[in-house]
C-alpha cells in the first residue's frame, strides 16, 4: 500500500507522497498517479524503459510524472510495474526507470480523472529523518 495524501487545492488535485527511499518516492508516485486516473490494475505484458535528466529533484520528480502523463495519453502505455534508480551528480540527476505494462484500451476502461500535468506549484521534495516526502500539484 503507497503512503499518500491528497492536498486541499481550489481547482486542481494535490497529493503527499511518502517512501523510505527516493527512488521509492519516485515508484510511490507513479503508483498514486495512476490510480487517479484509471480504476485497473495493468498486466505486465509489455517492457518500456525510461530515462530523465536533471538540474534538482524538483525538476526531475515534475518531468518523470509528465512523462508518464504523455507515455499514456499519447501512446497508450500504462505502466504496472517500476524498477527505479536514480544517479546524482552535482547539477544533474538521472532518472532511469524500466517498467512492465500493457497497452491501454479505451473500451474496456473509462478514465476515471484526466490529469493534464505535473506542476511547479508548491512543489516539494525532501527528504525527512523518516524517509522522503513529495508534495506536488496536478493541472486537471
Amino acid at each position: 500500500m503507497v503512503d499518500f495524501e491528497f492536498i486541499e487545492h481550489t481547482a486542481d488535485v494535490g497529493i503527499r507522497v511518502y517512501a523510505d527511499t527516493l527512488e521509492d518516492l519516485f515508484r510511490n508516485a507513479a503508483l498514486v498517479l495512476f490510480e487517479m486516473i484509471l480504476d485497473y490494475t495493468p498486466r505486465p505484458k509489455i517492457e518500456e524503459d525510461v530515462l530523465v535528466e536533471a538540474e534538482d529533484l524538483q525538476e526531475l520528480f515534475v518531468t518523470w510524472l509528465n512523462e508518464l502523463i504523455s507515455l499514456f495519453f499519447a501512446y497508450k502505455f500504462l505502466p504496472a510495474d517500476y524498477s527505479v534508480a536514480i544517479e546524482q551528480k552535482p547539477g544533474l540527476n538521472i532518472l532511469k526507470v524500466r517498467m512492465l505494462g500493457e497497452n491501454f484500451d479505451p473500451y474496456d476502461n473509462k478514465i476515471k480523472m484526466e490529469i493534464k500535468a505535473a506542476t511547479y506549484h508548491d512543489l516539494k521534495v525532501e527528504k525527512t529523518d523518516e524517509g522522503y516526502v513529495a508534495e506536488v500539484i496536478f493541472d486537471v
